[in-house]
This record gives C-alpha cells, structure tokens and sequence, in this order.
C-alpha cells in the first residue's frame, strides 16, 4: 500500500491544528477536501484537530485515496490563515516551509491534471464532432439514394445542389450558395485554394453534351483569372464534350454521379478528390478524372 512522505504527513497534522481555531471551520477544510462529514464526525474531538487529520490521512492511505490527500496539500498550498485565536506568525512559519517541500510537486502535479483534462476535453470534442459529422454525411446519403429513384426531375435538380453545397460545407469548405436576384439565377461557387469554383449542377437522362459544357466554357472565360468552373453531371458527360474543354488553359473541373458517391460512401472526400482533379487539370489539361485514376 503506497505510504504518504513522512515528512509531508506530518506537515500536514501540524498545520491543521496551527491553522484552525474553530472546529466548524476545520471542518469546512476537510468537506472542501472531499471528506464526508459521516467520517470525521465519527473520529470525534479527542486529541484535537491534529489527531483528526492523522486518523484521516491514515484512513485514506488505507482506502488508497490519494486523490483527496493531495487535494489537502493543495488546499494547505494556497492556504492563508486568518482566524483570530490562532498565532499567525506560526502559522505562515509552517506554510512557508511546507510550500518549499511540497510546492515544486504540487504545481507540477496541478499542470499534469490541467494539461490532461485539457486533452481529455479535446478528444471528447473531437469524437463528438466525429460522430456529428458521420450522423450528418450518411444523412446527405439517403437523401441522394431517395432521390437517385425519384420521378420529380425538377425537385430532384434543386436537391441534389443542395446535398452537393451540405457536403461541401460538411468539409469546412468556404461556399456561396446560388440564389435568385430580380429573376436572374446567381451561380453558387466555392473556393479551393486560390480559385474560386462556379458551380453547374445537372441531373438529366443523358450524359452533358458539348454544347452544355461550351456554354459553361463560355461564362468561365469572361470571369477573372481567379476564376474556375465545377461543372457536376451525376449521368456523367459525353466523350466529345470532354475532349472539347480539355487541351490548352482548360479552367473547368467534372465532376460526375460515380465521383459523388465515392464521397457518400467515404472511399474518399471531396478535398482529396479535388486535390486529385486540380492536379490532373494542372500538369495534364485533363478536366474529366474520377476517384478511381
């Protein structure tokens, strides 16, 4: 059974019959310390505060609860004495040498259990934002399941922009969602690096053709430089239509059905598909390239 430093033992049996004059606040000491007032009321007054606190320390030794000795010293440690009746000047005396005994250990010990409930706070915060976000990804994947068989095409366009956006916001992406001004539809966009994305979303029976991706090609070029396209088919694209935009300076990115649900099912993320397609876009010109290349 592990033993409390005899000297420190004994520090602390002297200082509590130094300390206090008045038994109640004595024992307000001990209740701050986390000892019940069950147990030291059944050690009585009998040698006073000084054979209370032996006979609880040796009692806590024996329960092996040394988390609340150690909240003795530390009380001890911050201790100021101020009640009348009791001689001060002594009382200081014995703090001022208890603190040089313990005080490196205890301020060491108070920094480990700071540091340690720090970490303990920030992995239960992480594993709740973990868990959040999984509920809200699998979420975004029924939502798409449900639409990939329904019959209201319209609605299933305006949902699908949005489950797109959800999930890029899910990934801590910086997005502009696309609204109406005055009638006109404003693109949605996202950024990505130092580019800012304009995005095109279509669900329809056939693969985008050319013209589509030209119209789009068309808009991109008379933004900035700064200024890319993410053109998102989830029937995917026409062979023609891809090689049409692809070659020299292409600025427009695909993205198809396949690529979206690679990222539902969480066999990658749309930053590491992102990564993989402005890569692709970058040293080869190629605008079309799945999670699979």
């Amino acid at each position: 059974m592990k033993k409390i430093d005899f000297n420190i033992k004994n520090q602390l049996i002297q200082l509590s019959g130094t300390c206090f004059w008045y038994w109640n606040s004595f024992y307000s000491f001990l209740e701050s310390c986390g000892i019940s007032s069950t147990t030291y009321r059944a050690l009585g007054k009998e040698g006073g505060k000084y054979q209370v606190m032996r006979s609880v320390l040796e009692l806590l030794e024996r329960q092996e609860r040394y988390d609340i000795i150690e909240d003795i010293i530390k009380q001890f440690y911050n201790f100021k004495p101020s009640e009348e009746g009791i001689d001060k000047y002594r009382a200081n005396e014995l703090l001022t040498i208890f603190r040089q005994v313990v005080g490196k250990s205890v301020l060491e010990q108070e920094v480990d259990n700071v540091e340690r409930k720090k970490k303990i706070e920030q992995q239960r915060k992480v594993a709740e934002e973990r868990e959040k976000n999984q509920k809200k990804l699998n979420e975004l994947k029924t939502k798409f399941q449900e639409l990939c068989i329904s019959d209201n095409k319209q609605a299933r366009g305006y949902a699908a922009e949005d489950i797109f956006f959800e999930l890029l916001e899910l990934e801590e992406f910086e997005t502009h969602r696309p609204y109406k001004n005055t009638g006109e539809q404003l693109d949605g966009y996202f950024k990505y690096e130092k580019f800012d994305y304009i995005v095109e979303i279509k669900w329809t029976k056939e693969t985008t053709k050319k013209e589509d991706l030209s119209i789009f090609d068309g808009k991109i070029k008379n933004k900035a430089q700064s200024t890319r396209g993410f053109f998102v088919s989830f029937c995917g694209f026409d062979e023609h239509a891809t090689q049409s935009i692809s070659g020299y300076s292409p600025r427009i990115i695909l993205m198809d059905g396949q690529d979206f649900m690679s990222i539902l099912e969480e066999r990658t993320t749309f930053y590491d598909l992102m990564r993989l397609k402005t890569d692709m876009l970058a040293r080869k010109g190629i605008v079309y390239t799945n999670h699979t290349v």
